[in-house]
């Protein structure tokens, strides 16, 4: 296939997916090299807008200073920092969180590493998004204390969001004022932020009136004022600074930027950038389930494709970080390629079906594609289950186009 082939296959399954099943009101895909990528976007950062209860159309076209959401896309900033400040010996795997910051009085036995890998099971008295403030929000994290880890699922917000403290202690510096000098001006990304300017709110991906049915309630979210993030708890804690977990806002330009960073070993040595991606915590269960694999603060390959985030293709050290608003990072240090897909699963849809076998009975099919009849008469599009259609219909696409291009070797890759 030439690579103008392989572009058109791509841009048609995403034109499906977000236009066709209408799962996303705007996508991006983008997919590279350590030196090379390139990108394609379809539709819309905002279809509607809403005042006075009244939805009307207000469609605006994604282009190329589109400025998204990242949401958990910063836990890859946040374990960037870490590894550098381990690299230059300013933290250590074995560093406690209660030793490195003396306000996690209940962590003292909790290590960098712990947290890095998922080892610990973190908890806090009460939700963090349920605090009034962001003070209150922070004393919250601080009260944080380690349980016991059960079940088959490991990944949690709450390990990024605690090492951005242990990061601030080992390098004296506020998190984004870290990231500034290490990561940001040095791979030459300007369109990061954690606030993102006045001047460019027009450019930003619209995540309001998300749609929500949760145990037969119908609810239609508000969404953040221009600029803060979607995540609730980022949103309360951005007032104490960019939070671990989420809260940075990027172009597809500058993130290209930052995975053609990671992979030409511009900001960490190969060896670390190999560690990430073990997994850490997956096995198969006496029951016959895996649990999850999860890496440093990633997810890895795992056995059954549907548990993992990590394209089928890639290699065994590839890793992966999906973000809630629609948004997914693949970066396979064996095979020195990444695949990014920047979207918008939030704005006008229905995002969340709670509990799941609802779905049926509102008319979606096992896909999660369609329409849901909303009180109000409208016919609102689903992005319900939108995460288990991107094996198929743009990681294996972006293969296609990496072996077009010359960029990746049949021969390496996996059977897509």
């Amino acid at each position: 296939m030439t690579a103008a082939g392989a572009d058109r296959a791509l841009l048609l399954s995403m034109r499906r997916l977000a236009l066709d099943m209408g799962m996303l009101t705007g996508l991006t895909v983008a997919f590279g090299t350590g030196k090379e990528s390139t990108s394609f976007s379809v539709g819309l950062k905002r279809e509607v807008r809403r005042a006075g209860g009244v939805f009307t159309g207000a469609p605006e076209p994604i282009d190329d200073d589109t400025v998204y959401d990242l949401a958990s896309l910063t836990k890859l900033f946040t374990l960037v920092g870490v590894l550098q400040l381990m690299e230059r010996g300013r933290l250590r795997p074995g560093d406690t969180l209660g030793g490195l910051d003396a306000r996690f009085a209940g962590l003292s036995d909790c290590t960098v590493l712990d947290c890095l890998t998922y080892q610990a099971a973190l908890q806090t008295p009460e939700r963090i998004d349920a605090q009034p403030d962001a003070g209150s929000a922070e004393r919250m994290v601080f009260m944080t204390r380690r349980v016991k880890a059960e079940g088959m699922k490991r990944y949690s917000d709450m390990n990024a969001l605690l090492l951005k403290y242990a990061l601030e202690a080992a390098s004296g510096r506020a998190f984004f004022d870290y990231l500034s000098e290490y990561v940001l001006k040095p791979l030459g990304m300007g369109e990061t932020w954690h606030r993102v300017p006045a001047a460019r709110h027009h450019d930003l991906m619209d995540y309001a009136l998300e749609h929500r049915v949760e145990n037969g309630a119908y609810r239609v979210m508000e969404g953040p004022p221009p600029g803060l993030p979607h995540d609730p708890k980022a949103r309360l804690l951005t007032g104490k600074g960019l939070p671990g977990h989420a809260g940075l806002f990027s172009t597809c330009g500058d993130m290209c930027k930052m995975a053609k960073g990671l992979l030409s070993g511009a900001l960490l040595p190969p060896g670390r950038l190999f560690e990430i991606g073990v997994n850490r915590t997956g096995v198969l269960a006496a029951g016959g389930e895996y649990r999850q694999f999860l890496g440093m603060l990633c997810f890895t390959k795992s056995p059954v494709a549907r548990l993992s985030e990590v394209p089928p293709w890639m290699g065994l050290r590839a890793f992966a970080f999906p973000g809630y608003t629609g948004n997914h990072l693949a970066v396979d240090p064996d095979n020195g390629v990444f695949d990014l897909f920047l979207g918008n699963r939030c704005h006008n849809r229905v995002s969340r079906i709670e509990p799941e076998e609802a779905a049926e009975a509102l008319g979606l099919p096992d896909s999660g594609e369609g329409r849901v009849r909303w009180p109000d008469g409208r016919q609102v599009r689903s992005s319900f289950r939108y995460v288990y259609q991107k094996d198929r219909m743009l990681h294996a696409p972006v293969r296609d186009c990496l072996l077009a291009r010359g960029w990746a070797e049949e021969a390496a890759l996996f059977p897509g």
